[in-house]
């Protein structure tokens, strides 16, 4: 081998190594949560409870909030009218679909927050409350840090729509949960709202949790695509409370899964606990106790084909490039359909042309070995691809897109 050649293979390894074993982090490490009893504050179970995240929708229930203190102030009342004004009309769904000059009552306005997440009535009642969006954002991050101790927490809009300086901490999601609960407890079945009747309609919550776990009465689910999967939830057995935030999910299903074993162990705890413990010596940890880590700004997901192409962490198959991006969409739904996982498409250069790779990831290692196995014996391409490789195979394509636009 010649001495160029021998320095270009001795770079691809390198550059092959650096895929492998880099240090780029997996996207499901963003997974971030607490478990607070909410009777006492102390912190049951918490990972990465301060670092930043996206809150996508869990936003709402500050929206909520505000709601509360202006029907508490009496500058409201349940069947005040909050007018659709065109920019509130022109909101990103997921929304009611109310057209300009319509209203809805402050009544409907919650339930539609909170069950149906509804990004118009969030935009109609900011307006409505403080003038325009962003004057209520301002106020939303001054109630949250001053009045409410959230003070990681930045609003940049009333429903949690994508901004990048629109931030928060499962620890501050926390307190704002333990807020409602403390300070509007008489309010607080409408979290628990499985059917949202409007005109006509029965719209349903889009909350797993309240029908999957025993005890579970709120608070709101959240989702963008650099957000990832949130869930704020509450739940209640036997006497006692917990409250749980699980931010930056790699699924829905994911999410769901991570809320309800770490409710049901923190159910347990409290179960196990000794109630003659006085905890002299051991004081409890509370949400106020947390340490804040050093500054770390929001790592989103990577760019890749829009929210039906975001990395879902876990393992992937990787099935072939395909000229089409319809062609290597249609075989990764096929294949997530029957084995499962999330369908994933993203865009490589080949040969100074874009070409589309079709994945499926979110899958254990055993089981996209397992489906590799299958589609080989059938002659089809198959590879295996690990959460690493994926990270910095998404990395390259959120590159690979920038130069092009």
């Amino acid at each position: 081998m010649t001495g160029p050649a021998r320095r270009l293979a001795i770079l691809a390894l390198v550059l092959v190594a650096m895929m492998v074993t880099g240090p780029a982090r997996a996207f499901e490490d963003r997974l971030a949560h607490v478990v607070v009893d909410a009777a006492t504050g102390r912190v049951l179970d918490a990972r990465k409870p301060n670092h930043l995240r996206y809150p996508a929708s869990l936003t709402k229930m500050m929206t909520v909030l505000m709601l509360f203190r202006a029907l508490d102030a009496g500058t409201l009342t349940p069947d005040t009218p909050i007018a659709i004004s065109r920019t509130a009309a022109a909101a990103n769904p997921v929304k009611l679909g109310l057209p300009p000059g319509d209203s809805i009552s402050v009544a409907e306005a919650i339930p539609a927050l909170i069950a149906r997440s509804a990004n118009d009535v969030a935009v109609a009642v900011a307006e409505h409350l403080a003038g325009d969006e962003t004057a209520f954002a301002h106020e939303m991050t001054r109630v949250a840090r001053e009045d409410l101790g959230m003070t990681r927490t930045t609003f940049r809009n009333a429903s949690g729509l994508p901004d990048d300086d629109h931030q928060s901490t499962p620890r501050d999601m926390a307190r704002l949960a333990l807020a409602l609960w403390r300070d509007h407890g008489a309010r607080m079945a409408v979290f628990d709202t499985r059917v949202f009747p409007f005109r006509g309609q029965a719209l349903g919550t889009y909350n797993p949790l309240l029908s999957s776990l025993p005890g579970a009465n709120g608070l709101k689910t959240g989702f963008t695509c650099a957000a990832g999967y949130n869930l704020a939830g509450s739940a209640a057995r036997d006497g006692q409370r917990l409250i749980a935030v699980v931010m930056g999910g790699a699924s829905s299903a994911d999410r769901l899964a991570t809320i309800t074993r770490l409710m049901e162990a923190g159910f347990d705890r409290l179960a196990a606990a000794d109630p003659n413990d006085d905890m002299a010596e051991t004081p409890p940890l509370t949400l106020a106790a947390l340490a804040t880590p050093r500054a770390v700004r929001v790592q989103p997901a990577p760019d890749v084909e829009g929210c039906g192409g975001l990395y879902a962490g876990g393992w992937a198959i990787e099935m072939g490039t395909f000229r089409g991006l319809g062609r290597a969409r249609d075989l990764a739904t096929r294949v997530a359909r029957v084995h499962g996982g999330k369908p994933l498409t993203s865009p490589a250069g080949v040969g100074g042309m874009v070409r589309h790779r079709a994945y499926v990831a979110a899958l254990g290692a055993g089981q996209a070995r397992a489906i590799c196995r299958r589609r080989q014996a059938r002659g089809q391409y198959c590879v295996v691809r690990s959460p690493r490789m994926m990270w910095a195979a998404m990395q390259a394509v959120t590159r690979l897109r920038r130069s092009l636009r």
